[in-house]
C-alpha cells in the first residue's frame, strides 16, 4: 500500500496513543469494518500499527489520497 504510506508522510500522521511520529506501519491487505450482520454494509479500510507502541488502528481506505478501496464483493 504505498498510497497509504505516502499519505502518513504526506500528512504527518502521529500515534494517538504515544503520539509517535514516522513510526507507522502499514498493513500489506486492504480489509472490510462490517456493520451488524450484513458484509454488503461496511467501509474498506487499511490496518496501521505503531512500531512504538503497537497501537492498532484502521485508516478508511476513502479518505487517503491516491488510494484505490477495492469493489464490493457480492455474498454468493
Amino acid at each position: 500500500m504505498a498510497a497509504v504510506e505516502e499519505h502518513l508522510s504526506r500528512y504527518v500522521v502521529s500515534c494517538p496513543l504515544c503520539k509517535g511520529v514516522g513510526q507507522l506501519g502499514v498493513a500489506h491487505d486492504e480489509c472490510r469494518i462490517i456493520s451488524g450482520t450484513d458484509q454488503n454494509d461496511g467501509i474498506a479500510v487499511v490496518v496501521v500499527m505503531c512500531k512504538r507502541c503497537g497501537y492498532i488502528m484502521p485508516l478508511a481506505a476513502d479518505q487517503i489520497a491516491g488510494a484505490k478501496p477495492k469493489a464490493k464483493t457480492e455474498a454468493a
